[in-house]
């Protein structure tokens, strides 16, 4: 994603941090952080699945990759069927539908700029697929959506399960 332009260098690095921030919680407790449901069940035990940055529970870095899950999995459905040659449109459309009531003005703000570093539609589809045949688009897109889909909707039961739908962590 790192070659898609500068807003997904930045999420890399986001993301990436976020990881390895569950992965040390794991390493730290790996019976309670064993599974996702273990994790957010020990968290809402000991009063620490709200807790907001710098010490975020694990279950608040899955919300937060959860979102942005969904924001890549509606940016790529929009460039594999839209019509719309600037990905930048897409990636507007995508984000202000799943990220920017999220955010400060700041961020929406310097977001808004960078998508416009996007490439268009071509260039963009040919640094996505890297070493991936063309031929192969339509079923990557059509596995990425539906498996996405599923990961984003199993969060969002957790996210229900636990109470969590009023809950922002990215606070």
């Amino acid at each position: 994603m790192c070659s898609w332009g500068t807003i997904f260098s930045f999420v890399v690095k986001d993301v990436t941090a976020k990881l390895e921030k569950l992965t040390q919680m794991r390493s730290s407790d790996p019976d309670s952080y064993r599974t996702i449901i273990g994790m957010a069940t020990k968290e809402s035990e000991n009063g620490t699945i709200r807790n907001q940055k710098p010490n975020r529970s694990g279950t608040g870095h899955l919300m937060v990759l959860n979102r942005a899950l969904e924001f890549v999995i509606d940016l790529l459905d929009g460039v594999f069927t839209s019509n719309d040659e600037n990905v930048s449109t897409i990636a507007r459309s995508s984000y202000d539908k799943h990220l920017s009531q999220l955010h400060s003005w700041p961020i929406r703000t310097a977001v808004a700029a960078a998508l416009y570093t996007l490439p268009r539609k071509p260039e963009f589809l040919c640094r996505l697929r890297g070493d991936m045949p063309e031929d192969d688009d339509n079923q990557f897109h059509d596995i990425f959506n539906r498996d996405g889909r599923d990961i984003v909707r199993r969060v969002n039961k957790l996210v229900e399960n636990f109470e969590l739908t009023d809950y922002n962590p990215s606070a």
